[in-house]
């Protein structure tokens, strides 16, 4: 038993220094970088991108020195982003790889309007997450700021156009969503800051009729009753709620009751001016029509009475 696994042993030690000593596959390296690169391009042409990888890899890896290393490494970028079913992933590593290696290029407008499109091209639903979007944006603008004459300017100031319009659209769906699950507080929050940040490109009419809905029917937030309470122990000079005598209690109650009262009128008034501000800037419309039934349930007709002064 012992010399058979000797045997063995010894066996899979040949073995080993057997493939140890295969000899390694041998590269071709009389091809020329010229000669690579016009093969690549044939087979772009041809549609063999999978081919033209392997050529421009061969490149990559031997002739890293040669004049033609810069235009292999933006070609492999296209490989990917122009193959049949493009990966764009794949692809901006690659232009980002080019602009890496060759960050003062001609080129580089090429590969930053490339590298942002692929991920313009991989922008989602408004209904979705925006991180390619805002990607996008950020590639398209650094194009604009690094090379404002290039070719490439117009088509990304198109694009960037388009970028702030799906980012708006997505900020709206989402405020939208919060007033149809009554997260008041949120939707008024992210409908006012979309109004703020994206004045050109936001749709108004949805904006202001849903930011009308969200203050028709908000209440304190928690957040903001929390704060109440910290702010009136600090002026009863007290550290806890478990400290308050029953007159105190008493006092904390009545002074939130008239706290909200004062809020939840001036919730109401805003819903109002931003009901009015429908009607007036967008007679109409549907949603103009909506914002005046609103206003008509709510005491007010939605029609002036009077000139401004």
């Amino acid at each position: 038993m012992k010399r058979t696994l000797t045997a063995l042993a010894l066996t899979a030690v040949l073995a080993g220094l057997g493939l140890g000593c295969r000899k390694p596959k041998t590269v071709d390296t009389s091809v020329t970088a010229k000669e690579l690169m016009a093969t690549a391009d044939k087979q772009m042409k041809q549609g063999k991108f999978n081919d033209a990888r392997i050529t421009l890899r061969h490149l990559e890896q031997y002739l890293p020195g040669s004049a033609e290393f810069p235009k292999a490494k933006l070609m492999l970028g296209d490989s990917f982003f122009f193959q049949g079913s493009p990966s764009f992933p794949e692809a901006e590593v690659e232009y980002s790889s080019f602009l890496n290696y060759f960050p003062r290029h001609e080129s580089r407008d090429y590969a930053m309007y490339h590298r942002a499109l692929c991920h313009f091209s991989s922008i989602e639903s408004a209904e979705r997450d925006q991180a390619e979007t805002r990607k996008a944006l950020d590639g398209f603008r650094q194009l604009l700021a690094e090379s404002p004459g290039s070719p490439y300017a117009a088509e990304a100031r198109a694009k960037i156009l388009q970028c702030w319009r799906r980012l708006a659209e997505h900020e709206l769906i989402v405020s939208i969503f919060y007033v149809n699950v009554y997260y008041y507080p949120g939707a008024e929050r992210r409908l006012k800051n979309l109004l703020e940040t994206y004045p050109d490109y936001v749709d108004r009419e949805r904006a202001y009729y849903y930011l009308g809905e969200a203050m028709r029917q908000r209440l304190l937030s928690g957040e903001e009753i929390v704060q109440f309470g910290k702010d009136f122990l600090v002026k009863i000079k007290k550290a806890e709620f478990k400290d308050l005598t029953k007159e105190e209690i008493a006092q904390y109650n009545k002074d939130l009751e008239a706290f909200g009262a004062d809020h939840v009128k001036d919730f109401r008034a805003e819903a109002k001016n931003y009901y009015q501000k429908l009607v007036e800037s967008y007679p109409g419309s549907e949603w103009a029509r909506k914002a005046a039934d609103r206003l008509i349930t709510m005491g007010t007709s939605g029609v002036k009475e009077e000139l401004d002064s």
